[in-house]
């Protein structure tokens, strides 16, 4: 792996501006971003396209490259899988417009995660939610040139697509070349997958990864967890892998000192490869 694949990601500077971790980017010679959409930096209720236009011209400015666009999921009160037909609405149309804001901002990757069912409730309704959202937004998806990258979740977070196997299952029942797959570190961990297993698997369908510490969960900065990083990042490679590895930071203790999370990433990352 070269560290030229790497990408930051702005969701732990969430209490700093857009323009502040654009700068901290160049500062710490990473070229590849990974955008967050949400507040305050970009969230899809709040802007338009051109808004995304004039941001899109902001990180040129900067001479980054934006690798994919990852509208929050998970905060906010949006479920492509809920029971209820108006929240599951309101969500397709909130993932619709931020499709376009992918395209506008220019990169042809957007993260997409599969919602979740009610845990008291039967699962098979709930997947079945999802796979219908996840087909209609694949198909506009398709017509923008867009190509969405299914994530896995952890179980506390969905009881859909938590692991490989679901991955699998969830890309299949959908069967569209504009939804494929991606590798969360944290969540292949606590699934008890490997990265043998998503490779094996997804094959050419494995489009990006998350390179991210944990305990094994966590999302935390490289080093700071107990996962071997190493030996994951040697068995990327002997994959030959060609993708962006972009490091999610989430842990709200890195939220105060954004850029001390990612020096110590890139810090212990550079060590690896030496």
């Amino acid at each position: 792996m070269k560290i030229s694949k790497l990408a930051g990601m702005n969701l732990h500077y969430m209490n700093y501006s857009l323009e502040y971790f654009l700068q901290s980017m160049v500062k710490h010679e990473v070229a590849n971003i990974e955008l967050w959409g949400g507040f305050p930096h970009l969230y899809s209720e709040d802007v338009t396209l051109a808004d995304a236009a004039r941001i899109r011209r902001e990180m040129e400015s900067y001479d980054l490259q934006l690798i994919c666009y990852t509208p929050e999921q998970l905060m906010y009160a949006n479920n492509i899988a809920a029971s209820e037909a108006d929240i599951r609405k309101r969500s397709i149309d909130y993932y619709m417009k931020n499709i376009e804001i992918t395209q506008e901002l220019g990169t042809n990757f957007m993260l997409m995660t599969s919602g979740w069912g009610y845990y008291d409730e039967p699962i098979a309704d709930a997947w079945s939610y999802s796979l219908d959202a996840l087909a209609a937004l694949a198909k506009r998806a398709e017509e923008l040139g867009v190509t969405l990258l299914l994530e896995p979740l952890q179980p506390f977070e969905s009881n859909l697509v938590t692991n490989i196997h679901t991955l699998k299952q969830m890309l299949q029942d959908v069967n569209m070349n504009s939804l494929k797959g991606m590798l969360d570190i944290v969540a292949m961990a606590v699934a008890g997958d490997s990265i043998q297993d998503y490779f094996e698997t997804l094959g050419a369908d494995l489009r990006h990864i998350h390179l991210i510490d944990g305990t094994p969960s966590g999302h935390l900065a490289v080093g700071d967890g107990s996962l071997p990083i190493k030996r994951y990042l040697d068995e990327i490679d002997s994959f030959r892998y060609k993708g962006y590895l972009s490091l999610e930071l989430a842990a709200s203790s890195y939220y105060l000192e954004p850029d001390k999370a990612l020096q110590h990433s890139l810090k212990n990352i550079r060590s690896i490869l030496g």
